[in-house]
């Protein structure tokens, strides 16, 4: 996985990954960085709330300002939303049948 700086509106706790999303109620919310990843040249993050419900997986657009900084969008494409979910499950499905093999399960 690589490591990014996440700026504007979101914030990150290097150590730990941690994003900070403002919702649109005013209200933010915390989350951890699962994973980021590539699909056709765009890179994607998926976010897991630290507190809320378990099956919970925000997933979003990452896009560079010329350097490593990185600002997170939401994805309103239905079609790429849904290419950017069936990839985060295949990643998902694989790390499981290699921690399987590994025996860390």
């Amino acid at each position: 996985m690589k490591d990014y700086d996440f700026e504007d509106d979101y914030e990150v706790e290097e150590e730990d990954l941690v994003v900070t999303l403002p919702l649109e109620d005013g209200t933010e919310l915390e989350c951890d960085v699962v994973v980021i990843f590539e699909l056709a040249g765009q890179d994607y993050v998926a976010l897991y709330p630290t507190s809320g419900e378990p099956d919970e997986i925000y997933l979003m657009r990452c896009r560079y300002d010329g350097g490593e900084d990185m600002e997170l969008e939401e994805i309103t494409d239905e079609k790429e939303y849904q290419d950017v979910c069936d990839t985060f499950d295949d990643i998902m499905q694989e790390q499981e049948i290699e921690d399987l093999i590994d025996g860390n399960y």
